[in-house]
């Protein structure tokens, strides 16, 4: 049974991980994954995560696509360094029409941490100085390349870099407060176990999703164990951490009582 989880639109997400080693099989997308769970705890609803090959024709058409979706929020990783494939920047501005810019600030805080003057830097690290007219350029807290925050439309783009160290800080200590913001909301999720087969519970949780907007209730189908049961993931999302508790209380026992009703039970997963 295909379930949809009801939340409002202006909530959305979509992740690109840009890499051809990603899409080769050569490196885990951590990242994406990472930074999924990290956006649903902030209230918002990733809908997509693409990983994408160092091409400009690759990254533009996924770019379009995304765009004319019209996300509330889209977060690239990878291609800022200094070489000839790292295209992100200039991908972002032949989509968007914006043109590209030199970061002066940024640059000469490069030469600071350098500790020579900004014309003798490396050019390798000019051009990860560069970003776009109009974009907030926010200081990598622990390596170089720049983290672009550009509003367009109605999407706000986040351009982060892509070494795991880097894209987490630079989530933590920029990304995190201005998504907050903006939705306003949480989430929590809690893992439980029911002694049903998932066609014998599924009916069972889509009335739950059916009745519960901003929930979602998965049958994690590889977890069961015939003496233990089926474990069931629920995510609740909702205004803050003491609503987000409260709503899944309600949930866990709304759902507990159709599964009781059914002579089965449902526990906390251990």
């Amino acid at each position: 049974m295909d379930i949809v989880l009801r939340l409002k639109p202006n909530l959305t997400g979509e992740i690109f991980a840009i890499g051809s080693e990603l899409c080769f099989g050569r490196i885990y997308d951590t990242n994406s994954f990472w930074m999924a769970d990290q956006l649903t705890k902030l209230g918002v609803h990733v809908q997509r995560i693409t990983c994408l090959t160092d091409d400009m024709e690759n990254i533009t058409t996924a770019l379009k696509d995304s765009l004319s979706r019209k996300p509330a929020f889209l977060f690239l990783s990878g291609g800022l360094g200094p070489t000839d494939d790292d295209l992100t920047i200039d991908a972002l501005s032949r989509v968007t029409g914006i043109p590209t810019r030199l970061d002066k600030d940024g640059l000469c805080w490069m030469a600071e941490k350098e500790k020579v003057p900004v014309e003798k830097l490396d050019k390798r690290l000019t051009k990860m100085a560069m970003s776009l007219v109009g974009a907030k350029c926010l200081r990598n807290p622990v390596g170089w390349a720049p983290i672009t925050h550009l509003e367009f439309d109605d999407t706000e783009i986040f351009a982060l870099p892509g070494p795991p160290v880097e894209m987490k800080e630079s989530f933590n200590q920029y990304i995190c407060r201005i998504v907050g913001k903006r939705t306003g909301r949480k989430s929590c999720s809690a893992r439980f176990v029911v002694t049903m087969y998932e066609e014998e519970v599924s009916t069972l949780i889509g009335q739950v999703m059916a009745e519960e907007q901003d929930v979602y209730i998965k049958a994690l189908v590889s977890g069961y164990k015939p003496d233990v049961g089926l474990p069931l993931e629920i995510l609740v999302f909702s205004k803050g951490d003491d609503e987000c508790q409260w709503k899944m209380r309600r949930v866990v026992n709304k759902l507990s009582e159709l599964v009781l009703s059914q002579g089965r039970v449902l526990k906390p997963f251990s």
